[in-house]
């Protein structure tokens, strides 16, 4: 292997370039690579393939796979190995950022550009993985693929115990490493500053790195993060068991045909129901919910018993676009206050009421309604993506042994999602198995909250999350960064910081602020190379005009007042933006972060160890 430059000669070999620099400092004008981006190809890696090395304009493509194998675990003997890119910028500023994946990965994104969309334009190298699998034969990695329709489909790859656990942590610490290596190589340099930043599985990938790895960033951003997926897939299962009693007709698998158990014009209902109980209480009405944690179920109840049919003073026409039935609203109740078994024991988080469980046609995003329920249905066919990805996760990689099923059919995961037996089934996310020797909360979850390792070697995190985006419960990591602050001696904020989106789903979109990659990025290097921690974070709105009707079931004012084309200030968590009481509401000047005042208790606040094990009652 050729030799690689420790870090010990990276100040002489910068000022061999004619840059001043201190050991831990970026070079200011720069440094130019000292191969040629073909000559990459002929560098030999441990248990490492370089495919290729192309010269692009202004930077060079590097596509690689780590590990490559024939399984002798899967039947169909699938070939796996963690297929990587990385791009090295012509002139490169010392930083390096990983990307984090999404879903069940399985494609490579072989030309990263960086999570916030402008870090390999800024001089930064950019790697990504595929989680150590990959779904389409004619992916850049090598012309594999691990998916069986008969067994598992896309999730086929859990029936591989090492591919699960690459799936859960290894590509992503590989991957940063080898990448590190090849940095290391080609400029003479090693990366003076090392970033992850994803959202969703992407997001948990950066919160398992800052757990498990905790020497291999110095910047975390984890948005939306799948930090306790496992547990989330419950949540799947029991919110569509529960639409699945408001059904009236089978989908083609012979399964309940959910869309039209919540059309669109329910979910708005519902949206209006919620803004009518608690939009007031940040003490401005402007259709957002940021006092979401006053925003309890003793709130919320009697504004949804004002909109049931017949018995409330909003109509009596179910599906009429007033009025929810009694069977909505109860449904809603179920699947709010969270999973248990037939013991009443927890076994995921509760929810918080947010107005996004409506996604307005002039904000669209993967909220509430996608994951749930879908409302523009293909006729006999269930959408939902709890019923398509979720349905794949749930047998295949959050069981273990993993439940070997057929994507479609009347045995197939959707039978499985709605046949799921929460005292049976739910533990056995924790289950261990000779062949599998890791849990599936062993592999993915980053429940853990002593992370004296990662504060010690001064790393930086920063989560941002939906307050309900419809797959993970805000909830719960609101919670899980109570615990965690509590287990560091109060000092979280010290290198953690948490912010909430109200409104905002999964991984953006929605009629919230949800513009901020660029600004959280900004943060997080700010904090980790300069010292400065992010009081607040600056998110945008982008539509051209309010998202809500200008009356009809909302307050005028929440059309009046929300943030269209504007600005609004993303919190330190527990604190919440609050209006100045003058100027535009439209811009985050206007907007102090102050206390809310919310105390530990109460239905947002359970004694629960957020394990999932169910040894929580309800």
């Amino acid at each position: 292997m050729k030799r690689l430059f420790l870090a010990s000669t990276i100040v002489a070999t910068w000022a061999s370039l004619g840059a001043q620099v201190s050991a831990r400092g970026l070079p200011p004008s720069g440094v130019a690579p000292r191969a040629s981006c073909t000559a990459l190809t002929g560098l030999t890696l441990p248990n490492t393939q370089i495919l290729s090395a192309t010269q692009k304009s202004g930077y060079c493509n590097v596509v690689g796979i780590i590990n490559k194998r024939v399984s002798t675990q899967d039947p169909d003997h699938f070939t796996y190995g963690i297929g990587f890119a990385l791009n090295l910028p012509n002139t490169w500023h010392g930083r390096f950022e990983m990307m984090g994946g999404g879903g069940t990965d399985g494609s490579l994104n072989a030309d990263p550009q960086g999570a916030a969309g402008v870090e390999l334009g800024e001089g930064w190298a950019v790697a990504a993985d595929d989680g150590g699998h990959e779904d389409n034969a004619t992916n850049a990695v090598g012309g594999y693929q691990d998916d069986d329709a008969n067994a598992g489909g896309s999730a086929h790859f859990a029936i591989d115990a090492q591919a699960r656990s690459d799936y859960g942590y290894n590509g992503i610490e590989k991957t940063a490493t080898t990448a590190k290596q090849i940095i290391s190589y080609f400029y003479g340099l090693d990366t003076v500053y090392s970033y992850i930043m994803g959202c969703s599985n992407g997001g948990r990938d950066a919160m398992v790195a800052s757990q498990r790895s905790p020497w291999l960033f110095d910047g975390v951003i984890s948005q939306n993060p799948g930090f306790n997926l496992p547990q989330a897939g419950l949540a799947e299962a029991w919110n569509e068991q529960v639409l699945g009693t408001l059904s009236t007709s089978k989908d083609v698998n012979g399964q309940p045909f959910i869309p039209d158990t919540f059309p669109v014009q329910d979910l708005q209902v519902a949206s209006a129901a919620i803004l009518s109980a608690c939009d007031a209480l940040d003490g401005l009405v402007d259709g957002i919910i940021d006092n979401y944690h006053a925003c309890t179920a003793k709130k919320v109840t009697p504004a949804l018993a004002s909109y049931t049919c017949g018995t409330g003073s909003h109509g009596s026409t179910p599906h009429g676009g007033t009025c929810l039935t009694k069977p909505q609203i109860d449904a809603l109740k179920k699947i709010y206050a969270g999973p248990v078994n037939s013991r009443g024991e927890r076994l995921y988080s509760n929810w918080f009421w947010d107005a996004g469980i409506w996604t307005p046609p002039t904000a669209p995003g993967a909220g509430w309604q996608l994951w749930n329920v879908v409302t523009a249905p293909v006729p006999s066919v269930n959408t939902a993506i709890n019923l398509t990805l979720g349905a794949g996760a749930l047998p295949m990689i959050f069981q273990t042994p993993p439940v070997v099923t057929p994507v479609n059919g009347p045995n197939g995961q959707e039978a499985f999602v709605f046949h799921f037996n929460f005292d049976a089934d739910a533990p056995k996310i924790f289950t261990r198995a000779k062949a599998y020797p890791e849990s599936s909360m062993d592999f993915m979850a980053a429940i853990a909250t002593d992370l004296r390792p990662f504060r010690a070697r001064g790393g930086k995190l920063i989560i941002s999350s939906s307050v309900n985006d419809g797959i993970f419960s805000g909830a719960a990591i609101a919670r899980w960064y109570r615990k965690m602050n509590q287990r560091m001696d109060n000092r979280a904020t010290d290198f953690a910081r948490l912010f909430m989106v109200p409104n905002m789903a999964h991984c953006g979109g929605g009629a919230a602020t949800t513009s901020f990659a660029t600004n959280e990025l900004k943060a997080i290097t700010d904090w980790v190379e300069n010292g400065i921690a992010p009081e607040r974070i600056v998110a945008a709105n982008t539509n051209t005009t309010s998202p809500y009707p200008a009356g009809g079931l909302f307050d005028p004012r929440v059309a009046m007042n929300f943030p269209t084309g504007g600005t609004r200030p993303l919190c330190v968590y527990p604190k919440i933006p609050s209006y100045k009481g003058s100027g535009l509401t439209s811009d985050a000047a206007n907007f102090a972060c102050v206390d809310p005042g919310f105390k530990p208790g109460g239905d947002h606040d359970f004694h629960d160890d957020d394990d999932g094990r169910g040894d929580d009652r309800h």
